[in-house]
């Protein structure tokens, strides 16, 4: 029996509707499914709860769009000001963020949310992120636990309705190779959300994807959809680091 998880993604995002809990591979902009967050601009998917390890990249960039629209209710991450629109959005209230997390902790939690664990026990933080009055959003104050003399925070696990990452190459059976940066905790991510879907540069048969190179397997993965190509997606990533003055402007005729 064939499997093909190749689809729209029309047909893909339509597990997205306004008030979903989302969770998003990426890292500082790095690895951020493009075409899924544009689908989500353009559809003025709002009220998210949006679950990833960081805010995105400053200056208009993706994710931070989704912040500066107003799509994003409530963040869960490791840090709230990597970029400038995230940073606004909580300033002036728009946005709510209970707490923060070490960035071991948030991808322990996430880890445990793939694995059907309740939660974590985590000793980084103690006496620090549990003081009384340091997140005042929170409903109740955080848990700990003590063992073997050790004092631990308890830590529940991250899930979600729907997860989005981005890969390098899938086969339409949902193996997924992965490139650099966006191999992060991408997987683990796919395992805890409900439906998962991927965003790739190819799509290629099945087994053009060596073993040893599938990064996320497909039982995680529920829907495969068509990314920008690589060439595109380093033309978008070249011209943005060069709007930050990160990078030179090229010559002209040079592509930038």
């Amino acid at each position: 029996m064939s499997i093909n998880k190749v689809m729209s993604i029309d047909a893909a995002m339509a597990h997205v509707p306004a008030g979903s809990r989302v969770m998003m591979g990426e890292f500082v902009g790095a690895g951020e499914p493009a075409k899924c967050i544009e689908w989500l601009l353009e559809h003025k998917i709002d009220k998210l709860t949006l679950i990833a390890n960081t805010s995105g990249l400053r200056g208009d960039f993706l994710m931070g769009k989704l912040f500066a629209a107003g799509l994003i209710e409530e963040y869960i991450g490791t840090h709230g000001a990597t970029s400038n629109e995230a940073s606004d959005a909580y300033l002036s209230g728009q946005l709510k963020v209970k707490q923060f997390f070490p960035m071991g902790t948030w991808a322990e939690k996430v880890r445990a949310g793939g694995m059907g664990l309740g939660g974590a026990l985590v000793p980084v933080g103690v006496g620090i992120l549990d003081a009384p009055g340091l997140f005042p959003e929170m409903d109740e104050p955080k848990r700990t636990i003590e063992i073997k003399g050790k004092t631990y925070l308890v830590e529940e696990a991250l899930t979600a309705e729907v997860t989005i990452i981005r890969g390098y190459r899938a086969d339409p059976m949902g193996n997924v190779e992965f490139r650099y940066m966006a191999a992060q905790n991408q997987k683990d991510l796919a395992m805890a959300g409900k439906y998962t879907i991927v965003e790739v540069n190819e799509i290629v048969p099945v087994g053009a994807i060596p073993p040893e190179r599938v990064g996320c397997p497909g039982p995680f993965v529920n829907a495969v959809v068509q990314s920008y190509s690589l060439e595109e997606q380093n033309t978008l990533y070249r011209n943005h680091w060069i709007k930050l003055g990160r990078l030179p402007k090229l010559p002209e005729g040079d592509g930038a």
